[in-house]
């Protein structure tokens, strides 16, 4: 292994412009030094440390190893050498992440490009992983792109698609997750027995009726696919949408609501020196080509792209990547910037004097996340001129504006929670604004992140909070604080956690809760002495659990739970802590 530290004092940094840059290059560490044909950037928390590590695949040529840094939570970056996920040599595209079992565990699916087969790893406990070296998964042969895993039948339970390109005759795949580590392949229905340059795909509820359809993108002028999902695993193709209809030659799609008006829109990342497409959904699977935006009127050769809030505003960013142009020409990266919380109204303005559209080279995937947990999404970008480019890593010089990070932890639904679907409301520059985002197998084309980032502007309490489960359960909360990092459970509550020591303690210890009585919120520390499932329940004086605070998989180390009770009536309650060989519970009493 090899420590990576990354200083913020070591950058370069361009000021052109008379506003200050959102980003700063990160020139320092190998992080930024390990160069190569890379392709994937999934942002991912494969040790359940709460913090989020960063996965690059490598290809298309045979031999390359993936990459996989661990954040170590301090501005370093450690590079793991010793797993199996970056010792196989394959030609890798495109990987996703997700629970396959839901044991807490987060597994990985990546694909192989040049008629190889693909290949499925199991997390076993806190990044060891095994080959899953049976699984129809793992022993299918095909051209693959990219991977999302997606719940399409609402079982509770991923299942996984995969796209294939180069020539006719290549289907794309979906496999069933049959439960206990088993796939299977289905080769039946429309999604799997058309044939195209497929690169991209999206599992999205685009109609907001809980299950998940499936976007497609296809290159060479070939219209792009959407399936509709009717239920149980059923697909119907819908050909009539301006989404399906309007041929290019489009290598990813982004799913986001640009607009803030409740429902997915999606813009199309076209290459081969063409304009990208926004289209704006108006329900009832009717979407409208937006022309009137320079993300539109664009061209360029476009392979990955994102919606972000880069300043925490309450609007979505665009930032696209470019790759394969004319031979031995330097391409730059694009970001456009949303004007809706400026001007009430969705427009976009194209950042051209930004530290992150200032390199020039190949760029394939790309992941936004916050990487130094400051509340402001940072960005890493998988690089490949000449096969052989180091990557990118971008630092957001952040702002005063407020955010909330939140991750959801399903019971019913998939533990991942990849489905689900948050929106809050926030009080922004004087007016009510909502805000919609899904958790996502893949974003983009080679790019995942299953943390989702609000940014809130100059708001001061988030009202309203609605998480809407693949289950068919839906959360509802109000009046959170800004400026946190939770966790949602299903069917439970928010829970604000924080690792405060690294330390090993000599047992497992559950404090006194702090203050109590309490009202609404109240601190709750206990220590884990190993790798642990841990679980921390509140039940009322009847002995009636009314709340999982924690369902997890915790390294040793101190903790600390925020718990809310504003939706709880006043009383005794009783918080436990389960833990390997250790079970505890002691008193709170909650005043209105």
């Amino acid at each position: 292994m090899k420590t990576i530290i990354l200083s913020i004092l070591a950058v370069i940094v361009s000021f052109n412009s008379s506003y200050s840059q959102y980003f700063t290059k990160v020139t320092t560490g190998q992080l930024v030094n390990d160069g190569g044909a890379s392709r994937a950037v999934t942002l991912i928390d494969y040790n359940n440390d709460g913090l989020l590590d960063i996965y690059v695949t490598n290809g298309p040529q045979p031999g390359a190893v993936n990459f996989l840094y661990k954040n170590n939570g301090n501005g370093s970056f450690t590079k793991i050498t010793d797993l199996t996920i970056v010792n196989d040599v394959s030609r890798d595209d495109g990987a996703s992440w997700a629970d396959i079992d839901n044991d807490g565990f987060l597994d990985v699916c990546y694909v192989n490009w040049g008629n190889n087969a693909d290949r499925l790893y199991r997390n076993n406990t806190m990044g060891n992983f095994t080959f899953l070296n049976t699984s129809p998964v793992s022993t299918n042969f095909g051209f693959s792109e990219a991977v999302s895993f997606g719940d399409y039948d609402s079982d509770g339970l991923v299942d996984i698609f995969v796209t294939n390109s180069f020539g006719a005759g290549h289907k794309n795949f979906l496999y069933k997750n049959l439960g206990n580590l088993n796939y299977v392949k289905i080769d039946t229905g429309i999604a799997v027995n058309e044939t195209a340059d497929s690169r991209g795909v999206n599992w999205i509820d685009i109609d907001n009726d809980r299950d998940l359809d499936i976007y497609v993108t296809n290159e060479v002028g070939q219209n792009n696919f959407l399936y509709i999902n009717n239920g149980s695993g059923y697909f119907t193709k819908n050909t009539s949408s301006a989404i399906t209809t309007d041929a290019s030659n489009s290598w990813s799609g982004s799913w986001g609501d640009y607009d803030n008006d409740g429902d997915m829109d999606v813009f199309v990342a076209n290459h081969g020196n063409r304009p990208n497409a926004l289209y704006r959904n108006d329900g009832n699977l009717l979407f409208t080509k937006v022309n009137s935006t320079v993300i539109n009127n664009d061209s360029g050769y476009h392979a990955s792209s994102s919606w972000v809030d880069i300043d925490n505003d309450g609007d979505i960013d665009m930032f696209v990547t470019q790759a394969y142009g004319p031979p031995g020409v330097r391409l730059k990266n694009k970001l456009y910037k949303n004007l809706l919380m400026e001007t009430s109204s969705p427009n976009f303005e194209k950042i051209t004097n930004d530290a992150s559209v200032s390199d020039s080279g190949y760029s394939y995937g790309l992941a936004f996340g916050d990487m130094n947990s400051d509340g402001f999404p940072d960005l890493f970008v998988a690089n490949t001129f000449n096969e052989n480019q180091n990557n990118y890593f971008y630092l957001n010089n952040g702002n005063s504006n407020k955010y909330i990070q939140i991750r959801t932890s399903g019971v019913t639904s998939n533990r991942a929670g990849i489905g689900t679907k948050v929106k809050i409301k926030a009080n922004i520059n004087g007016n009510p604004v909502w805000q919609t985002k899904i958790v996502e197998g893949q974003s983009g084309y080679c790019s995942q992140n299953l943390w989702l980032n609000f940014g809130l502007g100059n708001a001061t309490v988030i009202d309203s909070m609605i998480v809407e489960w693949q289950s068919g359960s839906v959360n509802k909360f109000a009046n959170i604080q800004l400026n946190r990092f939770i966790s949602v459970i299903e069917n439970g509550g928010i829970v604000n956690i924080n690792k405060y020591s690294n330390e090993i303690p000599l047992q497992f210890t559950l404090e006194q809760n702090f203050p109590n009585p309490f009202n609404p919120e109240t601190k709750i520390n206990f220590s884990v002495k190993e790798n642990s499932n841990v679980k921390l329940v509140v039940s009322d004086i009847n002995g009636k659990e009314v709340q999982t605070l924690l369902k997890s998989n915790l390294t040793p180390g101190s903790y600390e739970v925020v718990f809310n009770g504003k939706n709880m009536s006043s009383g005794v309650y009783y918080y436990t802590l389960i833990a390997e060989n250790f079970i505890s519970s002691k008193r709170m009493v909650l005043i209105k």
